[in-house]
């Protein structure tokens, strides 16, 4: 496996979710629950630089994903929360990388949550997780509004309402979305909102 995968796959087991961090601690992986890895989920190295084959899609209409760089909860408006029966967000730190992350939870008494991140470190985008797809447990191409995107993990816990989703806004930057839903434990629940939030992210990005 790739350092850059390797990153990759860092932040998967960290928060659930897969790929992207350039250090690999095998004892992540053994994180007891759920909602522990939702809260580290900002945890991640630096991804190397080394150059990997292309293999996912081209991305078309590329989008600058500064502005939820530099405000991760930005990325979802009121109007988009409310579609999505979400609560104003809370930042966390990305710790190790440039871009910070956002958590917003379905209710504040509810433990069913969103969360975001944005990885620009790695120049491979994409292809970093096409490059080792045979180490997660599912890897599943799709398309969000027009955009290439990958549900993958290393750690399968879609049917425990855990669900991982990238999205190539261009062809060198990432956006991570994982949701946990602790109350319906549900494939289809979970990884419906996973693309119902990416897509909403998409529209901010392009407006």
């Amino acid at each position: 496996m790739s350092r850059t995968a390797r990153a990759v796959s860092m932040l998967a087991l960290i928060s659930a979710a897969s790929v992207l961090a350039a250090c690999s601690d095998d004892s992540t992986a053994d994180s007891p629950d759920s909602s522990e890895r939702v809260d580290t989920s900002a945890s991640a190295s630096v991804p190397s630089s080394e150059a990997v084959e292309a293999e996912a899609p081209k991305v078309v209409d590329p989008l600058d994903p500064t502005s939820v760089v530099n405000d991760p909860c930005g990325a979802l408006s009121s109007s988009q929360l409310d579609q999505l029966g979400l609560t104003e967000g809370e930042e966390r730190p990305n710790e190790g990388l440039e871009s910070g992350a956002c958590r917003w939870q379905r209710a504040t008494e509810s433990l069913d949550s969103v969360s975001l991140s944005v990885v620009v470190e790695n120049e491979d985008g994409l292809n970093a997780l096409y490059a080792d797809k045979g180490s997660y447990e599912y890897f599943e191409p799709t398309e969000v509004s027009g955009y290439p995107a990958v549900y993958a993990s290393l750690l399968d816990s879609r049917d425990s309402g855990i669900c991982d989703l990238w999205i190539g806004v261009n062809d060198h930057e990432v956006v991570h979305i994982m949701t946990n839903l602790a109350s319906e434990k549900n494939a289809d629940a979970s990884c419906g909102l996973a693309a119902d939030a990416a897509d909403a992210v998409i529209t901010t990005l392009g407006s």
